[in-house]
């Protein structure tokens, strides 16, 4: 899959809620994720159970994905990340994310569950962000039954997720 993505690391997982919980954790957050309530129960649980607070923009009618153009309104000294579904395997709006993420120094996660496959801009959608997450639900496109996937190219983060992945396990000599 690393090679089908075209990315430096990939990490399975339980399923795909534990990837966002992984994500989220991997990046340090604690206080504040932008995201939309259009998307699976668990991408706001996953929030909700690593102690962050969910704080919820509308969807872009045409797309289903997060508005981007609502997203500065919600922006407080305490955001800290935006958490954008794709939807239907539809992207979203790559480009307004991430430069609203830059300019307030902000995290992006994109929760990839419904993207399995989708190509966008020549680059696999999953590929995009700080992390992608998927999904390998029996519900999804791309499904081994139960699992998920954690995506990143940077490799400071790829070394954190493989530590909580592992419970601090690296290799089987070496515990952190």
């Amino acid at each position: 899959l690393k090679e089908h993505f075209g990315v430096k690391h990939l990490f399975f997982t339980g399923n795909g809620t534990i990837a966002l919980q992984i994500a989220i954790k991997a990046l340090g957050l604690t206080k504040e994720i932008i995201t939309t309530p259009f998307s699976y129960v668990a991408t706001t649980t996953s929030i909700l159970w690593e102690n962050c607070k969910p704080v919820f923009v509308d969807i872009d009618k045409n797309t289903f994905c997060i508005n981007p153009d609502l997203i500065e309104a919600k922006i407080t000294p305490s955001t800290e990340a935006i958490l954008a579904t794709h939807v239907y395997g539809i992207p979203c709006n790559i480009e307004k994310i991430e430069a609203i993420a830059k300019k307030h120094g902000l995290k992006v996660i994109y929760d990839a569950a419904h993207a399995f496959g989708t190509v966008y801009k020549g680059k696999p959608l999953a590929s995009y962000g700080d992390i992608s997450t998927l999904s390998f639900h029996a519900t999804k496109l791309f499904h081994t039954i139960e699992g998920g996937s954690i995506i990143t190219n940077d490799d400071n983060l790829a070394r954190t997720i493989l530590l909580y992945r592992s419970f601090g396990h690296f290799g089987y000599d070496y515990f952190t």
